[in-house]
């Protein structure tokens, strides 16, 4: 079973295989349906742990622009490694820190 969300202001469903907390923390995305309980995963032994990859989804479509200023500091981590910085790097700064990196959208002289 999947996450399916669904965005209040345009009509878009989107079907994730994980729960995004970006789109968890925009108020016009709502959570349509999601997995009841989630299967804890088998733990790779022996040869088949070297192979073992994650499985392919699609890729998440994300809302434009950043998080609300008001959203936690894993929701802040989560969009800075989506526009590009190490998740390590990301983690190490502080949520304001990644406000002020990220928060601000590029206005162009138009």
């Amino acid at each position: 079973m999947s996450w399916v969300y669904h965005n209040r202001n345009t009509g878009q469903t989107v079907t994730l295989a994980e729960r995004d907390p970006i789109l968890d923390c925009w108020p016009n995305w709502e959570i349509l349906s999601q997995p009841d309980a989630p299967a804890a995963p088998p733990i790779p032994t022996g040869p088949e742990l070297a192979t073992a990859q994650a499985p392919a989804g699609p890729a998440p479509v994300l809302p434009p622009g950043p998080p609300p200023e008001g959203a936690n500091k894993a929701v802040w981590v989560a969009y800075a490694v989506m526009r590009g910085m190490p998740e390590k790097d990301a983690k190490a700064l502080s949520k304001a820190a990644l406000v002020e990196e990220f928060g601000q959208e590029e206005e162009s002289d138009g």
